[in-house]
């Protein structure tokens, strides 16, 4: 008798087969992991976007003052400013992605490791706000 219900206790694989009383505790744990993990990679993604929509302000504009430009000097102070500029925006953007993609990363490890302790029936640690 033990040991059938010690079969019916674990799933393909030996993994413990869900108590039926606790699925929709396990499906809103796995939720709030899922909406971790989504919320990790939405804030890169924005970031990007927001990166992006200021460079590309930043090259309209650099052709507007170029249209103006009077002389061949103003053109090269011109270019010159923008490069400057551009060098420093994108040097700055890749620390904060780098930056960003760690916390991405570990946000992902978190809730994947989250998912899977809520799955097998333990419970996700808090996270911090």
């Amino acid at each position: 008798m033990t040991n059938e219900k010690a079969k019916r206790d674990k799933g393909p694989g030996m993994a413990p087969l869900a108590d039926p009383a606790h699925i929709g505790d396990m499906a809103k744990g796995m939720m709030r992991a899922q909406a971790r993990i989504m919320d990790a990679v939405l804030r890169q993604s924005i970031e990007s976007i927001d990166f992006l929509k200021t460079r590309y302000e930043k090259d309209r504009a650099l052709y507007a003052a170029l249209a103006q430009a009077e002389d061949s000097q103003q053109i090269s102070a011109i270019w010159s400013e923008f490069l400057a500029g551009a060098t420093s925006d994108y040097s700055a953007e890749a620390g904060k992605l780098s930056a960003l993609a760690a916390v991405t990363t570990e946000e992902i490890v978190e809730g994947i490791d989250d998912e899977i302790k809520v799955a097998t029936g333990g419970t996700p640690r808090k996270r911090k706000p």
